[in-house]
C-alpha cells in the first residue's frame, strides 16, 4: 500500500471516527497531512516499527502539534492493530492539562510589604505582562496559572483581566471580588518535567492529588467531594448557610454560574479520549 492510497483510506476513515464532532473539517491541511505522513512513515506496522511511530506521536503531543485531525488519521491507519490503537488512545490521555494552581497578584515593580512596612521589590513583577496591560488599566490585577500533565510537563499562563465586580453574599459579613474576560499574555511551557502517573492520579501538586477532586469538563476548574455535595443541596433550593464554611464556598461556585453537575470525578481507565 503506497502513501497515496494509504491517505485516501485515512480521509475515509476519519469521518467515521469522529463522526460526532461537528466542528471538525474533513479536510487534512497541507502540514497536517505533512505530520501524518511522518508519524505513519510507509504505513506498513512490521515488528518493532511501533516503537518508532508511537515515539512520534508523542513528540507531536508534547510540541503542541497534533489536531483532531492528524489523531483521527493516525488512528485511522487500517494497518495498525487495535492494542496499538489503545496504546495511543492511553497517550492522548495522559497529554491532558489540569489546572494545578492559579493566584492573583499585582504585577507592579513595587508592592506594600506588610510585614516590612514600606513599599519593595515584586518578586512576582513580569515585565513582559506588565507592558502589555499598561494600555488599559482594567488589565488588574493579573491571574498566574500553573497547569500540570502526565507527558513531563507544566505551563505557566499570564492572564490579564479585563472586567471586575464587587460581590457580597446576603447574610455574609464581607465580599470579594469575581474577576471576567481574561486575555492570556504570556505562557511559559517547561518540557524537563519528570512525567507522572500513578493511582488517583498522584501527581502531589500545590492543590494536592489530582484525583483527589472532581474537574469540570475543561478541567480549567476543580471542587473537592465535600465542597461538591454541598453545591448539590444549593441546587436542590437548600437555603445558603453562611456560618458553614462549606456552604459559603459552594455558594461561590453558584455565583460564578456553576452548578454540582458541571464537575465530574477522574479516572484513568475511562476519562473521555478519542475513540
Amino acid at each position: 500500500m503506497n502513501k497515496r492510497e494509504l491517505r485516501q483510506i485515512i480521509q475515509e476513515q476519519f469521518q467515521t471516527i469522529f463522526q460526532e464532532s461537528k466542528e471538525m473539517s474533513t479536510e487534512l491541511s497541507k502540514g497536517e497531512v505533512e505530520l501524518v505522513d511522518d508519524i505513519l512513515g510507509d504505513g506498513m506496522l512490521e515488528e518493532g516499527s511501533f516503537a518508532k511511530l508511537r515515539e512520534k506521536f508523542n513528540k507531536a503531543l508534547k510540541s503542541g502539534a497534533m489536531t483532531l485531525g492528524v489523531l483521527a488519521a493516525v488512528l485511522g491507519n487500517p494497518d495498525m492493530a487495535q492494542a496499538q490503537k489503545a496504546e495511543l488512545k492511553k497517550d492522548v490521555t495522559n497529554s491532558t492539562w489540569f489546572l494545578d494552581s492559579q493566584q492573583d497578584f499585582e504585577n507592579e515593580e513595587m508592592v506594600y510589604g506588610k510585614m516590612m512596612g514600606k513599599m519593595v521589590d515584586n518578586d512576582m513583577f513580569d515585565q513582559d505582562v506588565y507592558n502589555k496591560g499598561k494600555e488599559n488599566r482594567n488589565y488588574n490585577p493579573v491571574s498566574l496559572e500553573k497547569w500540570v500533565n502526565n507527558l513531563g510537563q507544566d505551563s505557566t499562563v499570564y492572564k490579564q483581566y479585563q472586567d471586575s465586580e464587587w460581590h457580597v453574599p446576603p447574610g455574609l459579613g464581607s465580599g470579594y471580588y469575581t474577576y471576567s474576560n481574561p486575555t492570556v499574555s504570556k505562557t511559559v511551557v517547561n518540557k524537563d518535567v519528570k512525567p507522572w502517573a500513578g493511582k488517583d492520579w498522584a501527581q502531589l501538586t500545590k492543590k494536592g492529588h489530582i484525583g483527589d477532586y472532581l474537574w469540570s469538563k475543561d478541567k480549567t476548574k476543580s471542587i473537592t467531594p465535600e465542597i461538591h455535595k454541598e453545591l448539590k443541596k444549593l441546587d436542590k433550593g437548600k437555603k445558603f448557610n453562611y456560618k458553614d464554611w462549606k456552604s459559603v464556598q459552594a455558594k461561590k461556585y453558584q455565583d460564578a454560574g456553576m452548578s454540582a453537575s458541571d464537575f465530574q470525578s477522574v479516572d484513568l481507565d475511562n476519562i473521555q479520549s478519542p475513540s
